[in-house]
């Protein structure tokens, strides 16, 4: 994956620039195929869940209940991580914009505090 520059024109900025483009690349398709995973593994409980479920209704049994319970379980805790990951992702996303939102507003504030007039001549 990575390979030494001989050419000496390449400042490292653009060697740095470069790297973190080729990584992101690579945690997106990371990603996508975690994605892909754990929707495999959902499905795949499912099934299983689904399948249990109609034997259980023909002929109930203790150890086949408690197995729909224990696939329930795994299904509701990769439910809740991925929820518990979203809820993280927005509140990563807020406070990203929300220090953006406070910088312009301390901008506002100081050139109201440094020109106090300027507000009551309008």
């Amino acid at each position: 994956m990575l390979e030494t520059n001989d050419n000496e024109n390449t400042t490292f900025q653009n060697l740095w620039d470069i790297m973190k483009a080729v990584l992101r690349g690579e945690f997106v398709a990371l990603e996508a195929y975690l994605k892909i995973q754990e929707k495999l593994i959902i499905n795949h409980l499912t099934l299983q869940l689904e399948e249990l479920e109609i034997e259980q209704q023909e002929k109930s049994r203790v150890s086949r209940r408690k197995e729909i319970t224990k696939i329930r379980a795994e299904i509701n805790n990769i439910e809740i991580k991925k929820k518990i990951q979203k809820i993280n992702e927005i509140k990563s996303w807020f406070f990203e914009r929300i220090n953006k939102i406070d910088e312009l507003l301390a901008r506002f504030t100081k050139k109201q505090r440094e020109d106090p007039n300027k507000q009551n001549q309008k």
